[in-house]
């Protein structure tokens, strides 16, 4: 199975339906990323069966840890934040698991459903796209070369190639590059479902370069380690 063309994937940004929940241990999905998994659980596979022969499409989660069956009860009436994701390219071993590779395209609200005797959950899902306030109160294209330049002092001190970050360079929204860098970088999966959950575009940049800043902080040495004190006057 091919790769949704552009058009195709402009149309499902605006996508409305019902689709099997892909639920990920320790990962999240962002849009205009990409994933490959190796689909051993027979529930799973039997999920990217079924999605494979309705239309491709799966909202992919974070598995959440229940402790109780009343908890699981709750949680199959929720309401989350995904991202809309198509199976590219899969591959049925023998032994009937799947090799799989997921493409993001989009954040989506997710009412959560499930029906007596199923063994995955299915999802009503509406299309979430990136929203950008009239008034912004940061400079767009400022923030964007402040988040190059940070993630360029992080990830590309020791790159013999940085094709890849001067690709970001060119014309990108501030959506788009917020989703990039952050599905290249290993952060905890709570704070990137804080960056899929926020589709105020400028509100998740103030995520990522927080995150950023942070780790920059933490990754220089301490700038006062080789300073060493003014002896007291002898006055």
């Amino acid at each position: 199975m091919s790769s949704y063309s552009d058009p195709i994937e402009q149309q499902l940004k605006t996508f409305t339906g019902i689709v099997p929940v892909l639920e990920l241990e320790e990962s999240v999905l962002l849009p205009h990323s990409q994933v490959l998994l190796r689909m051993t659980a027979a529930a799973d596979c039997q999920l990217i069966s079924d999605a494979i022969n309705e239309n491709a499409l799966v909202a992919v989660a974070l598995k959440q840890a229940h402790n109780n069956s009343q908890l699981e009860m709750q949680q199959s009436a929720s309401v989350d934040i995904v991202c809309l994701a198509s199976i590219v390219s899969p591959y049925q071993l023998e032994s009937g698991e799947y090799s799989i590779l997921l493409k993001g395209i989009c954040r989506a609200r997710a009412v959560v459903l499930q029906g007596p005797g199923q063994t995955y959950r299915r999802a009503l899902l509406a299309a979430k796209p990136d929203f950008y306030a009239d008034q912004p109160m940061i400079h767009r294209e400022h923030r964007q070369l402040e988040l190059l330049e940070h993630y360029a002092k992080i990830f590309l001190q020791h790159s013999g190639d940085s094709t890849y970050y001067h690709l970001l360079h060119r014309e990108i929204s501030l959506g788009k590059l917020c989703d990039t860098l952050a599905s290249t970088i290993n952060m905890e999966p709570v704070l990137r479902q804080l960056i899929l959950e926020e589709h105020d575009v400028d509100l998740r940049s103030d995520l990522l370069l927080d995150f950023l800043k942070n780790h920059l902080r933490y990754q220089q040495p301490n700038p006062f380690a080789n300073v060493t004190s003014i002896p007291f006057s002898q006055n």
